[in-house]
């Protein structure tokens, strides 16, 4: 019987180390970004990095980045110098699932605590006794470790699994199409001639294409001269089109001749998201107070009544409920919440101070 006993614990023991293994593989796989040429050196450092943790700190890890409530908001993107890599894995959990997770994991770490520093101090293996006892004890702490065990690996099964979906996708043609064209989205010459769209466009929405070409020139300089090498396109038309961010038409000058025009394509709400931020804009700029912070439900009143319709599109393009949802999105202001007596606080916000 004491060598059955012993069996036991090095079974137990050998479980725990593999659960341990499982929790670092999910932690260090299970999110994973940057840039293409820095994406194996960060890798490896999150691996090295979690490979030192303590089975306490990699469950309250694990827990954190795995489970969390369905969330349908929109994610915040940002332009990237060089093709950048972004893999979240995440299993979506309401309140009481992460917390019934949460405790049966915390009961293996003091499991695990347990076995290795109070279990072999209390065991007499020269006692009938004892040994059935001890027996007895880790029987039924392999049962609350195997539910969990199993859990943890349907998991990695699933990540791998989903990572190899990822892999073959970015290898096909339409991967590598698709890549590419979120690269170019994000770029600036892109942001430049939305942003340019919204401030130097006709009463129609459109903007001349010749008065792009002066800006891009002088705000990024050598853009210009290189489309064909650094984008594979001839002209700045080809470029906008492949974007496929931009509608394009031509139409007759008086003496002939013809121009080009552009304009982002309306279902992307471009410019209805431009004119709101100048209208919150506009706002803080006539109703700040002295402080210069301005109340929310001033903005709000005067987005409803002149907005409304561009307001309907944004939250419906980028899933914005509320306007102070639209505003800690965009990054552009701060928000606070001040009391207004025991009972209700009031919403104000303010364009950020640019360093």
């Amino acid at each position: 019987m004491r060598d059955e006993v012993f069996r036991k614990i090095g079974r137990n023991l050998l479980n725990f180390q593999k659960i341990e293994l499982m929790l670092k593989h999910l932690i260090t796989n299970g999110r994973m970004s940057g840039y293409m040429s820095e994406f194996k050196e960060n890798q490896e450092r999150r691996a090295a990095a979690v490979h030192k943790q303590t089975m306490g700190n990699l469950v309250g890890q694990f827990i954190e980045n795995t489970f969390s409530e369905l969330d349908d908001s929109p994610q915040s993107t940002t332009a990237h110098k060089a093709p950048y890599i972004s893999f979240s894995f995440a299993v979506n959990a309401d309140a009481d699932f992460y917390e019934s997770k949460r405790q049966a994991l915390k009961s293996l770490v003091d499991d695990r605590n347990e076995l290795i520093h109070h279990l072999l101090p209390r065991f007499n293996p020269d006692s009938i006794d004892s040994c059935v006892e001890i027996e007895q004890h880790l029987d039924q702490q392999r049962e609350r470790l195997i539910p969990e065990y199993d859990h943890l690996k349907s998991l990695i099964e699933s990540l791998e699994e989903a990572k190899k979906i990822q892999a073959d996708f970015l290898n096909s043609e339409e991967g590598i199409k698709q890549f590419e064209l979120s690269f170019l989205q994000q770029s600036p010459i892109i942001a430049l001639l939305l942003n340019i769209s919204t401030q130097q466009s006709r009463s129609d929405g459109w903007t001349l294409l010749h008065v792009a070409d002066p800006h891009i020139r002088r705000i990024l300089p050598g853009e210009m001269e290189q489309l064909k090498n650094k984008w594979g396109y001839k002209t700045l038309e080809e470029l906008m089109l492949a974007s496929e961010f931009f509608e394009i038409i031509e139409e007759p000058t008086e003496k002939g001749g013809i121009r080009v025009l552009y304009r982002p394509k309306p279902e992307l709400a471009y410019s209805a998201l431009n004119r709101l931020f100048n209208s919150l804009l506009d706002t803080s700029n006539k109703a700040a107070r002295a402080d210069g912070w301005t109340l929310l439900s001033i903005a709000s009143q005067q987005i409803e009544q002149t907005l409304v319709e561009d307001f309907a599109l944004v939250k419906e393009k980028y899933g914005h409920a509320s306007l102070k949802g639209l505003i800690l999105e965009s990054d552009l202001f701060d928000l606070v919440e001040e009391p207004v007596d025991k009972n209700n606080i009031c919403e104000l916000y303010r364009p950020k101070t640019v360093a």
